[in-house]
C-alpha cells in the first residue's frame, strides 16, 4: 500500500477538518490546498509549536517518517478523538491545551497510515517543504571546567594483568574480585565497580580466563597489549559488547530495569556517542534531551514493526532508561575513554577517542613505543613507560630493579621455566620486547640456567582399579560409561580428575559394573561452596581470630599447589 499524496489527503478531509486546519495554518479554506504546497506556511506553524511538539515532529522525520502510533501517544499523547469519526480533527477544538500528537494531527504534520498496526506518517511532499530536523543533543555556547584527573587506564591494566599473573585476583562466586584487589591498585580515583567491571570485560573478551576460582591471562592478553592504544580501547569495547553479565549485577545492588542490557550498550556507542557534543555540557540536560528528542532510544521498534508500549511507560523513564543512560555515561563510555568529565561527573563531552570510535574522525597518529634495552650485565631499561606490552614481560621474566629497570638473573629464569615457559620462549620473548636478536653469550647462560630446571608437578587424582587390563579395556570402550580425559596407568590403574570421579561411579553402576567407592573420599566442599563461605564470612561484622583463622584456612584450600611467584 503506498502513502497518499497530500492533494489526495486534503481532498479526503470533511469540510469541517479543513476548516480546522485552515485556522491552524491562518488561511482561507480555499487557499489551503495552494498554501501548504509553500515553505514558509510550515515555517510560521513550526516557529509557533512548543519543543516537546517539535522534538515528536523531529522524531518521527528521523524514523524514516513513520512511527508506530503507540509510540507516539505513549510520549506525544492521549490523542482524545476517533480518528473512524467524520471530523476527528475538529473533535479536537472541544478540549483546552492540545497534545503534541493532537497539534501535529491538526496542523497536517501527520497523518493516520494503517499499515501494521497503525502508524503516524509525514508525507514525502510535506517532509520536502520543511527544514530540517533539530540536532537530537545541543551544548551550550560557553561552560568553562575543568576535566576530572583522568584514570590511568594503561597502568590499571598492566598493574591487573601482573596481579593476574602472580595468582593475586581471586574471583568469588558472584563474578566480582575481591576488595583486596582494589586495595592493591594503589592509584587514586580507582573505585571497585570500575575494576569489576574492567576484569568481567577482560574474561568476556578472552584476555583473562577463570582457573580454580583465580583470574589468569591468557595469550590473546598478550596481543591486546602489543596493539596502540586506541585499537586496545577498541578491543575492550568489543569485549562489553558481547559480555553476557550485566552492569547491574556489578553496580550498586538495586532493581535492575527491565531492558536488554547488550542492545543497551550497542545504542549507547552506535547511536548516542555520535550525538554527545565534544563541549562541555551537563550529563543531566543530555539524559533530559534524549528523553524529549529520542525517549525510546533504548526501546526500538521490534522487526515485526510491531512496537508495544511497556507497563508504565513512559512514567517510569527517569527511573529506568534514563537511571541507565546515566550509569553508561558515567561509568563504561568513560572507562573506555570515550566520554571525558568534569567536577565529579556532573559535566562531560566526548573525546576524540569517542570521535573515532563513533566514525565522526580519523585514527590518532599514533608512534610506537620505544623497545627496550638489553644491556651486557643482564639489566633490561624500559625508556618508554608506555610500552605495557614490555613491562609485562619483564614481570614475567625478570626481577625489577626499579621502574624503569629489570634484572635477569639464574633465579628468574628458572622461575620462569618452571611455570611453564620453554628456553626458547624465554629467548624469544626477550627478543621481542628489545627489538633485537638476544646475544649469543646470553641465549648460552639463559640455556645453561633453564637445563637446571626439573619440571615436578603434583596433582589430585581418583584412581579407578580392575583386577584385569581387559576389564579396563571394556570401560575404555563402553559408551554407557562415556570416560572423560583419563590416564591408564599399568593396564590395570585409570586416573581421574576428582570432579569426574563420582559421574563415572554413577555410570558403571547404572552399566552394570560391581563398583565398591568406600575409599573414595569426596571434598568435603567444592570451589564455589568454598567461594560461598569466604564471601560471607568477609562481611561479617564479628572481629573474632576464629574468623580470620577460617578464611585464611579457607584461602590455603583454594590456592593452587606450590609458591604462589612460580
Amino acid at each position: 500500500m503506498q502513502r497518499m499524496t497530500l492533494s489526495h489527503a486534503l481532498e479526503s478531509l470533511s469540510l469541517s477538518d479543513r476548516a480546522t486546519m485552515a485556522a491552524v495554518h491562518v488561511c482561507d479554506e480555499l487557499q489551503l490546498a495552494t498554501m501548504l504546497h509553500t515553505p514558509r506556511t510550515w515555517l510560521q506553524v513550526l516557529r509557533q509549536i512548543d519543543p516537546a511538539t517539535r522534538a515528536l515532529l523531529d522524531r518521527i522525520r528521523r524514523a524514516g517518517g513513520q512511527l508506530p502510533m503507540v509510540l507516539c501517544e505513549a510520549v506525544g499523547g492521549p490523542l482524545r478523538t476517533n480518528m473512524t469519526t467524520l471530523s476527528p480533527r475538529t473533535l479536537l477544538t472541544i478540549y483546552a491545551q492540545p497534545a503534541p500528537i493532537e497539534k501535529l494531527l491538526m496542523a497536517g504534520f501527520v497523518w493516520p497510515y494503517a499499515h501494521e498496526g497503525g502508524n503516524w506518517v509525514v508525507l514525502p511532499e510535506v517532509e520536502a517543504l520543511l527544514p530540517p530536523p533539530l540536532a537530537i543533543m545541543s551544548a551550550p555556547d560557553s561552560i568553562v571546567v575543568e576535566a576530572d584527573e583522568k584514570l590511568p587506564h594503561e597502568e590499571i591494566l598492566l598493574h591487573l594483568a601482573c596481579m593476574a599473573f602472580d595468582g593475586r585476583v581471586p574471583l568469588q562466586h558472584h563474578g566480582k574480585v575481591s576488595q583486596k584487589v582494589t586495595k592493591h591498585i594503589a592509584i587514586d580515583g580507582v573505585t571497585d565497580a570500575y575494576v569489576h567491571w574492567l576484569v568481567a570485560t577482560l574474561l568476556a573478551g578472552g584476555a583473562f580466563n577463570a582457573q580454580s576460582n583465580l583470574v589468569v591471562p591468557t595469550e590473546l592478553l598478550l596481543e591486546w597489549l602489543q596493539l596502540p592504544q586506541h585499537v586496545r580501547q577498541q578491543e575492550l569495547a568489543r569485549a562489553w559488547l558481547q559480555a553476557a553479565w550485566s552492569e547491574w549485577e556489578l553496580g550498586l545492588k538495586r532493581r535492575p530495569p527491565a531492558l536488554d542490557v547488550r542492545l543497551v550498550r550497542r545504542t549507547m556507542l552506535q547511536a548516542v556517542l555520535p550525538h554527545i557534543p565534544d563541549q562541555w555540557c551537563a550529563g543531566d540536560d543530555i539524559i533530559a534531551q534524549l528523553r524529549l528528542s529520542w525517549p525510546d532510544v533504548m526501546r526500538p521498534t521490534p522487526a515485526d514493526g510491531r512496537w508495544k508500549v511497556p507497563v508504565g511507560w513512559p512514567t517510569h523513564w527517569d527511573e529506568e532508561d534514563g537511571l541507565l543512560i546515566k550509569y553508561m555515561l558515567i561509568g563504561p563510555m568513560s572507562w573506555l575513554g570515550l566520554v571525558e568529565l568534569a567536577e565529579n561527573g556532573h559535566y562531560l563531552r566526548r573525546t576524540l577517542l569517542g570521535g573515532w570510535h563513533a566514525g565522526l574522525t580519523t585514527a590518532p597518529t599514533v608512534e610506537p613505543p620505544k623497545a627496550a634495552v638489553l644491556e651486557p650485565d643482564f639489566c633490561v631499561v624500559v625508556p618508554d613507560k608506555n610500552n605495557i606490552y614490555a613491562r609485562f614481560q619483564l614481570h614475567r621474566i625478570a626481577d625489577w630493579n626499579d621502574a624503569a629497570t629489570a634484572q635477569l638473573s639464574p633465579a628468574r629464569v628458572k622461575n620462569a621455566i618452571a611455570r611453564g615457559m620453554s628456553v626458547l620462549e624465554y629467548i624469544v620473548t626477550l627478543a621481542t620486547i628489545t627489538a633485537q636478536p638476544v646475544p649469543v653469550d646470553i641465549q648460552t647462560l639463559v640455556r645453561r640456567w633453564g637445563a637446571e630446571v626439573e619440571q615436578i608437578i603434583l596433582s589430585n587424582v581418583v584412581i579407578l582399579h580392575a583386577n584385569d587390563a581387559a576389564t579396563i579395556s571394556d570401560i575404555q570402550h563402553d559408551r554407557r560409561i562415556h570416560l572423560p580425559p583419563h590416564e591408564v596407568i599399568g593396564g590395570t590403574r585409570i586416573a581421574l580428575l576428582p570432579s569426574d570421579a563420582i559421574g563415572v561411579a554413577r555410570r558403571l553402576r547404572h552399566a552394570g559394573y560391581r563398583i565398591d567407592t568406600h575409599q573414595l573420599r569426596p571434598g568435603q566442599f567444592d570451589e564455589a561452596e568454598l567461594a560461598i563461605i569466604d564471601a560471607a564470612l568477609e562481611q561479617m561484622t564479628t572481629q573474632r581470630e576464629a574468623a580470620g583463622a577460617i578464611r585464611r584456612r579457607i584461602n590455603q584450600m583454594r590456592a593452587p599447589s606450590g609458591d604462589g611467584n612460580g
